[in-house]
């Protein structure tokens, strides 16, 4: 399987001048860990082809001794349809001479530089130690952004390739807090068996289906392993607070990291077990973590969970009958399907609904039910607190009603 990220031949380098050639390197640089970009006046003013700004920024190393140095860098673009004009070159090598703190200049452009000009720039340098010049031209490009494809993202989504767009949906929810919309969810689901997803891609592109695309079209979490599985569910559940206070921060809703959650433990109760799911969730966290941090996580997700195990559950039974809290009626329709691999082709509130149950009617999974033993996945109670049961009861319905849904056993 290729781990390539960028498609080289499909970045239409001859388009990319101005302002788009100085947004590739400043998305470029942030990818590489560039710190305090931002945007000079350059010195050719505001009228030319390269839109007259320069980039400035600084990285930071760790030295021997574990104190760290500030590297300053000035970053001019020569966006061309040519080979750069050596002038070019000179002028921005001799207008970086003047700055005293100035420790790196890269001229950039999306085309070549002359041999005569690399020349000039290495007789230069022997006399000049600082700053270091760099001439990066075309290849040195398209190799920067095969290395870090969010900068190419941003402006020309055809040239990733089918790893590459696995990629950008998993950085953007863990470095950015963003969700990828149904477009690109759809291109991924049409080569999902060219490329792999690992467990924090595979919650990305969960989380992602339910703020913009169809769980029940692109059903996931069917496409992997049963240890895939577990490990994103795990790596959901340690990260819970992260994301949920990063959504927080930036203003994004929070639906779509505890629906997922909620599936991922469903799915995994079924094909893993009512207790190895059990016991993963509940010993992963290890002993020193707090019990009631636990139950502060495990609360919404379990609410989630029964909530549409109940709706989807109650949608066809003629023992109980009442007001959907978490799944709409086509959902609830739907909802055994998505745990079926064979067919791979919101509200969500704590609050009071009525139901009412019947106790003449049996019950359509086989619990043992009557006037003194209500159905057990209504009755259940602080689900979050009780996993290990609550699972059991989530595990025994979603494994007879995907079978009689046509689904695998």
């Amino acid at each position: 399987m290729s781990t390539n990220l960028i498609l080289p031949s499909q970045i239409p380098w001859a388009e990319i001048k101005g302002q788009d050639l100085e947004s590739l390197l400043y998305w470029l640089f942030d990818s590489m860990g560039a710190k305090n970009l931002e945007w000079r006046i350059g010195g050719n003013g505001a009228g030319t082809s390269d839109s007259g700004r320069d980039l400035e920024l600084e990285f930071f190393a760790a030295s021997p001794d574990g104190s760290m140095s500030k590297q300053t860098w000035w970053i001019e673009a020569k966006g061309r349809s040519g080979t750069v004009d050596a002038k070019d070159v000179k002028e921005a090598v001799l207008n970086a001479q003047s700055r005293l703190n100035l420790d790196v200049l890269v001229v950039a452009t999306n085309t070549q530089f002359s041999n005569p000009t690399r020349d000039w720039v290495k007789e230069w340098q022997k006399s000049h130690p600082r700053p270091v010049v760099k001439l990066w031209e075309k290849p040195q490009l398209e190799s920067l952004c095969s290395k870090n494809p969010l900068a190419i993202i941003r402006l020309h989504k055809r040239a990733l390739s089918p790893q590459g767009r696995v990629e950008v949906v998993s950085s953007k929810l863990w470095q950015y807090s963003q969700l990828s919309d149904g477009a690109a969810l759809a291109e991924i689901w049409k080569d999902r068996d060219k490329v792999e997803i690992d467990e924090r891609a595979l919650f990305a592109l969960i989380a992602s289906e339910f703020a913009n695309g169809d769980i029940y079209e692109r059903p996931w979490a069917a496409t992997v392993s049963d240890d895939r599985l577990a490990y994103a569910m795990c790596h959901g559940l340690l990260n819970f607070i992260h994301l949920i206070s990063r959504s927080e921060g930036y203003g994004i809703d929070q639906k779509p990291i505890i629906k997922s959650l909620a599936y991922l433990v469903h799915f995994a109760t079924h094909r893993l077990g009512s207790n190895r799911t059990s016991s993963l969730i509940q010993n992963f966290w290890g002993e020193d973590f707090p019990e009631e941090a636990k139950k502060i996580i495990l609360k919404p997700i379990f609410l989630v969970l029964t909530s549409e195990v109940e709706d989807a559950c109650m949608s066809d039974c003629s023992r109980i009958t009442g007001e959907m809290s978490c799944l709409s009626e086509s959902e609830a329709k739907l909802f055994w399907g998505r745990f079926d691999a064979s067919r791979i082709s919101s509200k969500i509130e704590n609050e009071k609904v009525i139901r009412i149950e019947s106790y003449e009617s049996p019950c359509k999974v086989g619990f043992k039910v009557g006037v003194k033993r209500n159905c057990p996945i209504f009755a259940l109670e602080r689900p979050h607190e009780n996993v290990s049961e609550a699972l059991r009861i989530i595990s025994e319905i979603t494994r007879v009603r995907v079978c009689s849904n046509g689904g695998q056993k």
